[in-house]
Formats: C-alpha cells, structure tokens, sequence
C-alpha cells in the first residue's frame, strides 16, 4: 500500500536519516497508526426488577461504540429464590455476559461489581447493552451503569 501522506512521510523519512537507513522504500512499507484516546461521551444506567431484562443503551448503527467501563448491582429480599444478574453485550454477532453477579435463595442480600476496560470493547453497531435478571420466584432489583464513547469509522483504499 503507497503512503499518500506526505508529512508523514517527510517525518518518516527524516527520523530513519538520522539513523542512518535508506528511506526509499520505508515509507511504502510502514503504514502509521494514531491512537487517539477518547473522554467518554455516553454515560447510561438502565434497571431490571424481578425475572426481566433492562436496556441501558443501544449502541448507534452509524458510528461504531466502545465499551470504557461497566457497574452492575443488584438487591434482593429474604423471599426470593436464587438468582443471577448479568450485564450483556453483542461482540461479533455473539451475546456476552461480560459481568455478573449471583445471590443465594432465602438470602437477604445487596451486592455489586465493575469492570474498568483499559483497552476499550468494541459493542456490535445497532445493539442492545443489558442487565437481565435469572430468578424462579422474585424480589429482585438489578441496575446497570455503563460508560463509553462513539467514533466515525471512514475506510480508506
């Protein structure tokens, strides 16, 4: 693939000059990343009482969203059975429980958990981020609260 970029380019060019090496081919080999690093700009909660599921957001199906950080908690009295909470998302066609928690039967009890993503997850465009609930008899309350950013993805020949 030829490098179009001139400046970068030039810059490639004179970074391996002071070393020394031949640039002629170099810049029609080596193709530059940027890594830019976002502030989250989408910050949602969503909830799910009893056996039911919750949307906390759906991703765009435009721009393509990533995934920053996850909290999920959940409450339950002394009556309800055994339970599951779990955050899920949709990564490439597939749905994940990327968190979850589990309460004990004839527990009284309030629990929660996060997850902070060094490395941003890419959530399929156009996707539901849930937290859904997994009980037989219920007085369960689940909460969801997730943060992360959107991008414009433009490809290039």
């Amino acid at each position: 693939m030829k490098n179009n970029n001139t400046s970068v380019a030039q810059d490639m060019n004179r970074i391996f000059d002071l070393k020394g090496e031949q640039t002629n081919e170099v810049s029609d080999i080596i193709s530059p990343v940027v890594i830019i690093k976002r502030s989250p700009d989408i910050i949602k909660k969503g909830t799910a009482s009893n056996a039911t599921s919750g949307t906390a957001y759906t991703t765009p199906s435009d721009k393509d969203f990533y995934l920053t950080n996850v909290m999920l908690s959940v409450t339950k009295d002394v009556t309800a059975t055994s339970a599951e909470t779990a955050a899920t998302v949709i990564l490439n066609g597939i749905t994940v429980s990327i968190l979850s928690l589990s309460t004990l039967t004839l527990t009284a009890q309030n629990m929660s958990g996060s997850l902070n993503f060094a490395n941003p997850v890419k959530v399929d465009r156009g996707t539901a981020i849930q937290v859904t609930n997994t009980t037989n008899q219920a007085n369960v309350r689940a909460m969801i609260n997730i943060v992360g950013f959107t991008t414009e993805t433009t490809k290039g020949v």
